[in-house]
């Protein structure tokens, strides 16, 4: 085969609160649906739901302290599985997360504003904070 190359990174929101089970190989595995707002046409209110798959530490990370309505940045490969049921084939694309970061902090995510210097001070990425202008200018 080919050079080929599989990389996703969506900045999202969980719908919903991970789902976590463990496979026979005593593995865990955590799902949940992200809702990524699309960027085309400019002010859409329309949004893609996403299947992301973690496993392992990053499934036991996401079990812990995911929950619904956070705002998270998946970095991972696409994966379409295939299944037949019922005599009817069908398939369902998600991605396989290998990295996942929070991207406010818990204040935020409660609601509650934090002052600058406590953001200098966390180590997160603060996208779409009230200090970030708009533009189409690449910024380096």
């Amino acid at each position: 085969m080919g050079i080929s190359y599989n990389k996703i990174i969506l900045v999202g929101r969980l719908t919903r609160d991970p789902e976590t089970k463990f496979i026979s190989s005593g593995t865990q595995v955590s799902n949940f649906n992200l809702a990524v707002d699309r960027d085309y046409p400019k002010n859409s209110n329309e949004a893609d739901f996403i299947r992301i798959v973690t496993f392992g530490k990053t499934a036991e990370f996401v079990a812990q302290y995911m929950t619904k309505g956070r705002l998270v940045l998946v970095e991972g490969s696409l994966r379409i599985n295939k299944w037949e049921k019922d005599g009817e084939k069908r398939s369902i694309a998600e991605v396989v997360a290998s990295h996942i970061k929070f991207m406010e902090t818990k204040a935020q995510t409660n609601g509650l504003s934090v002052s600058h210097n406590e953001q200098q001070n966390d180590d997160i990425a603060f996208f779409g904070s009230d200090d970030a202008t708009e533009s189409d200018e690449i910024p380096f």
